[in-house]
């Protein structure tokens, strides 16, 4: 008797999340979370003046101009490609990343060691 009322309450457990799942209105912890990369520009051009920087990556194009500070684009796991624009201080400069799901790369945009 015991062996058939536990099978019966699994039945209908299991049931249940078929069907909670199906209208949309599974618990948090089954839903999926979308896969991201951020890409963080840590700015500290003082003595260079503003520098422009443009990103491209899946998911993500855009740019930033500014002295210091920092700025942030987020986009898909991927390939980056980062690029450094002159301004008549500062050379330009390309260069490719590739970042990672749910990581965040900084790069120092006016260091050597880029």
């Amino acid at each position: 008797m015991l062996r058939i009322v536990r099978r019966s309450v699994l039945t209908s457990a299991l049931a249940m999340g078929v069907a909670l799942a199906a209208i949309g209105l599974a618990p948090a912890s089954a839903s999926a979370t979308p896969p991201y990369a951020l890409v963080k520009f840590s700015f500290n051009c003082s003595r260079v003046g503003p520098v422009t920087v443009t990103v491209k990556g899946p998911g993500v194009a855009g740019s930033a101009r500014r002295v210091t500070g920092a700025s942030y684009f987020r986009g898909r796991p991927g390939l980056f490609k980062i690029e450094r624009l002159a301004n008549g201080r500062i050379a330009p400069k390309k260069k490719y990343f590739r970042i990672t799901n749910s990581s965040t790369r900084r790069i120092p945009v006016c260091s050597t060691k880029w």
